[in-house]
């Protein structure tokens, strides 16, 4: 067998042990490329728009708020939806490049709500999922004539901060109170397991 047989067989007696000699490596964490938030859904409760409006608005106040939380605004917003009517089922994944990078709430939510419509089918939904990717700093934002955008995002980052400090159930939409509202289900569990 040779040599190389001995060297495979230190390796699995050392593994087999717990004994690992390879050099530990701090800080391997790779730069974030984009942030999402995906949801399973009971296909059957999520036949109209407006139930199905409530989850995404709950995803986009998710991503948006992890984008705050790592220093991070994104420029190009990805919607994903499984769609089933529990015979067949089909899916489409769309994105959209938005004309400055965000990770404002209202500004995400609409977008992901343009491209839901424009290519959903009309089945009932049983997977969505919300990413944000092509990812710049957000310590400079672009500003507008119309609009106050670095209050809203200081207003966003405090209720961000209200959040981490008394749990994501603190404060939320009214949407998300409503039957078709996944977040306090979701503020009740670890892991997508109830505590």
């Amino acid at each position: 067998m040779g040599k190389q047989s001995d060297i495979q067989a230190g390796y699995y007696w050392q593994t087999a042990r717990g004994i690992d000699p390879s050099p530990v490596v701090t800080g391997i964490r790779h730069e974030l490329k984009s942030v999402g938030h995906g949801k399973a859904l009971r296909w059957r409760m999520y036949r109209c728009l407006s139930d199905i409006e409530v989850v995404l608005l709950e995803l986009v106040v998710e991503v948006c708020q992890r984008m705050r939380r790592h220093g991070f605004m994104g420029s190009v917003v990805a919607v994903d939806a499984m769609e089933t009517d529990g015979e067949r089922a089909m899916g489409f994944s769309r994105q959209l490049t938005l004309s400055q990078p965000t990770s404002l709430t209202h500004e995400v939510a609409a977008a992901v709500r343009e491209l839901f419509v424009r290519h959903w089918s009309g089945l009932p939904v049983g997977r969505l999922s919300v990413t944000l990717s092509g990812l710049t700093d957000d310590s400079v934002m672009q500003l507008t004539l119309f609009e106050d955008r670095a209050r809203a995002y200081d207003k966003e980052k405090m209720v961000d901060l209200i959040k981490q400090r008394f749990g994501s159930n603190a404060i939320m939409r009214a949407s998300s109170l409503l039957e078709a509202g996944v977040a306090r289900e979701r503020a009740e569990q670890i892991g997508g397991h109830y505590k």
